[in-house]
């Protein structure tokens, strides 16, 4: 698992304090982008892509240089960065944010979109524009909204049929009230960690398992450890692509309107590629080893999550009332 040196941590944090020229001599200014996620991600080349087309926008005044694999952090530190203005720009899961504001979990809440295609709409919609001012108002600014195809659970111990074999898992979550409480609705036992961690965790035995999509999954090697995958496509996969609202203020109108556009063009290709990879590791996972199950009995674990929304509803307050699933 990615492990930073204090040294490594101390450079990358003073090399993004603010954007540089450079670019071996062009005078372009750059702008840093960091991510948690593994160099094949597919998420990684669309932040490149938005490279290209800001570079291009700008008419090669400003560049954009991706860093990923956690090397500028992990995705809550790098969030606290851009919404402080010391990183320009960070791709985050967006359950992540709920750390700035709680209502920001209403997209985290299980099977509140019934396909994909639901959860695209509600983001281009009300509940999008909605979010979208929440995180303005804590300085963070939406260029994109990025597709991760659904979450799902995989482990070391056994399929997952329905709620009742959840009982019991150590599932790793994300640092999020609403997914560690649906989780321990469901019986299982709820850890949350660092998406940094979760590898060394399984491979010590202090979680048996976790929830993400088969993408990251295999990327991230989580597929060496746990090799029982369950469709139990529980959740809509949204992560944000951000720019700092310090940073964007600070630039010209053009540019800025170029990074409004480059973003808006990357968010259909970054689905684009998710999409085209998606049944490549899926196959690389069984190649691996790992065995899948698409019989997950929905309505049992939709039963036990009940509670949960009834818990929420007066954290989310009109946001709940935007789901299509409410």
């Amino acid at each position: 698992m990615l492990s930073l040196s204090l040294a490594v941590t101390a450079a990358g944090l003073s090399a993004c304090s603010r954007p540089r020229s450079g670019g071996g001599g062009s005078g372009a200014t750059t702008i840093r982008l960091g991510d948690d996620v593994a160099e094949d991600n597919p998420e990684i080349a669309a932040e490149r892509w938005f490279g290209d087309q800001v570079k291009s926008l700008t008419g090669g005044k400003y560049e954009v240089k991706v860093f990923p694999n956690a090397t500028l952090g992990d995705s809550n530190r790098m969030n606290e960065q851009v919404r402080s203005g010391t990183l320009q720009m960070s791709k985050s899961l967006f359950s992540n944010l709920t750390a700035f504001d709680k209502r920001l979990g209403v997209l985290s809440l299980p099977y509140a979109f019934p396909k994909p295609e639901d959860g695209f709409t509600a983001l281009a919609g009300p509940l999008g524009d909605e979010c979208k001012k929440i995180l303005d108002g804590v300085g963070l600014t939406v260029l994109s909204w990025f597709y991760t195809g659904t979450r799902n659970v995989y482990n070391t111990k056994r399929p997952v049929h329905a709620a009742a074999d959840l009982k019991g898992l150590r599932l790793r979550v994300p640092q999020n009230p609403v997914t560690v409480d649906s989780f321990n609705a469901l019986g299982a036992q709820a850890t949350p960690l660092p998406a940094t961690e979760i590898y060394s965790a399984l491979q010590q035995g202090v979680i048996d398992g976790a929830e993400n999509n088969p993408i990251y999954y295999v990327s991230s090697k989580q597929v060496e450890e746990a090799k029982h995958w369950s469709w139990t496509r529980h959740q809509l996969g949204v992560d944000v692509l951000m720019v700092s609202k310090k940073f964007f203020a600070d630039q010209p109108a053009d540019v800025q309107d170029a990074l409004v556009q480059a973003g808006k063009l990357t968010q259909d290709h970054e689905r684009e590629l998710w999409n085209a990879q998606t049944d490549i590791f899926v196959k690389k996972a069984q190649d691996a080893g790992a065995t899948s199950n698409d019989d997950v009995d929905v309505a049992s674990m939709q039963t036990a999550l009940k509670p949960v929304f009834d818990k929420y509803r007066p954290t989310f307050g009109d946001l709940m009332k935007l789901l299509p699933v409410a």
